[in-house]
């Protein structure tokens, strides 16, 4: 792996001297470092929104499950993202966008209030760090390979260098760096792909086949896994649309078109990504046999069976497409910190530019919590699922209610929030492992009962204007 080690830290330094420019973007606006201004286009939106779905897990995690479980284990992680693209775009991008919001949690304090912003604040950090752990556990995973250096070390390296220029630029830095690292991604793993099947052909995918890998037990039968794989799939597709990374670039689109039209575009080069690393699994099944590591495979046919030149690509894209996850969800965890945190419990009202400073020191301890948590839990593909278990269960009936409904009222919401949490730590707990899956699927159904059910018996109240965004 010592080739891949100087396009490596190539590739890094380009991306840190990127994102260190982006400071003079910000020009000291808190608004422009949270949301760009509102400011942009229809492809850099859709390329920022690739940049947050195809990521280490997708990529790296999609390959590892592919080879060490079944196609599926793999592949339903980039059709749940690109499941939660199209959602996002067809229920919440323009509605969202138009409300001209800053942050999600701000969402919910202006339609619930703000106990209900704090909740929501509470449970999208804790999710948050779930997530950027996966993608810098990727990153450090892949430092390590090729420096040598221990997992550890690559971690603190990787960490330092992503949290130091997001914090120079907010989400300039996110999207001037998507465009570079990104497109890497995308040729790297779509010519991967079309190397191995014009090189090997068909035989390594009867191998696959041979092997169980397309069985479809595990989508049909609970003996063969199905309800934990369709609750995973359905994590993604719906927990997804509580993602702060996403909103805040729908948020940063010029209009609510733009973030419509954004989302579906980055939906479909998600799936095509996505499809070409599920592929790379499959080819690796008898391409790379002997792995001491599920997630060596991908560095394995990166550096041993693929060119060289396509070999640094698809490295680097695992590379540049965790690096991309873990920016973007810096920034968004820093602002809600700074903005849903600190300035609204502060009696004393805060400056543009003390918030634009509170936004980029709030990254300091939201990288450090990740780091640990990626530490101490590098598992890139479960931690994704993980991370939006939280958000699905409590999250997500009370923001597409709120934003499509006028009955909404912020009891239903908090009571929502509470009973699909509480009950979600309870089931992780309580339930069997022959019945894996209904911990995941069974708290947000739990959680509109209890939103619809107090909406029922809650009397009418005025909303605030201009907050439903859409009748009923």
């Amino acid at each position: 792996m010592a080739a891949m080690f100087w396009p490596v830290v190539i590739f890094m330094a380009i991306s840190l001297c990127i994102g260190l420019y982006t400071y003079t973007q910000v020009r000291g606006s808190s608004e422009r470092f949270t949301v760009c201004g509102k400011s942009m286009p229809f492809f850099i939106v859709g390329t920022a929104l690739i940049a947050q779905s195809v990521d280490g897990n997708a990529t790296l995690g999609n390959v590892s499950l592919v080879w060490s479980t079944n196609i599926w284990g793999g592949i339903l992680i980039p059709l749940g993202l690109a499941t939660s693209l199209i959602v996002v775009g067809r229920f919440l991008a323009a509605p969202l966008n138009e409300m001209d919001l800053m942050t999600l949690p701000e969402f919910f304090y202006r339609r619930y209030g703000k106990k209900t912003e704090l909740l929501v604040s509470i449970i999208t950090l804790t999710c948050f760090t779930i997530l950027i752990a996966g993608n810098l556990s990727a990153v450090a995973w892949i430092l390590s390979v090729v420096s040598g250096m221990s997992y550890g070390t690559s971690l603190l390296i990787a960490t330092t260098v992503i949290v130091t220029y997001t914090m120079a630029g907010g989400l300039f830095s996110a999207i001037w760096t998507d465009i570079f690292q990104v497109h890497v991604a995308l040729i790297g793993f779509i010519a991967g792909a079309a190397w191995l099947v014009y090189h090997y052909g068909t035989a390594p995918l009867d191998a696959a086949i041979a092997a169980g890998k397309l069985d479809l037990k595990p989508l049909s039968q609970l003996s063969g896994g199905a309800l934990p794989n369709w609750a995973n799939f359905i994590s993604l597709a719906i927990g997804n649309t509580m993602a702060l990374d996403f909103m805040e670039r729908v948020f940063s689109a010029k209009s609510g078109r733009t973030a419509k039209n954004a989302c579906y575009y980055a939906a479909i080069l998600t799936l095509i990504v996505g499809g070409c690393a599920t592929l790379m699994g499959l080819y690796a099944v008898s391409l790379v046999p002997n792995a001491e590591n599920p997630r060596m495979v991908l560095p394995t046919l990166a550096n041993g069976i693929l060119p060289f030149g396509l070999g640094v690509m698809v490295f680097i894209g695992v590379l540049g497409a965790s690096m991309s996850s873990s920016n973007g969800g810096m920034i968004v965890m820093s602002v809600v910190a700074a903005r849903n945190l600190f300035e609204r419990y502060r009696a004393v009202p805060v400056t543009d530019s003390q918030m634009l400073m509170w936004s980029r020191l709030m990254a300091i301890p939201t990288a450090i919590l990740a780091g640990l948590t990626a530490y101490f839990k590098p598992e890139p593909g479960i931690l994704l699922v993980i991370a939006f278990d939280i958000v699905f269960a409590g999250c997500v009936v009370p923001l597409i209610f709120g934003v499509h409904s006028k009955k909404a009222t912020a009891e239903a919401a908090v009571t929502a929030i509470v009973t699909g949490t509480v009950s979600r730590l309870i089931a992780h707990f309580a339930t069997p492992p022959e019945w894996a899956g209904l911990d995941t699927l069974l708290p947000p159904v739990l959680s509109l009962i209890a939103f619809v059910t107090v909406v029922k018996l809650a009397a009418p109240k005025e909303l605030p204007q201009a907050v439903v965004a859409h009748g009923d």
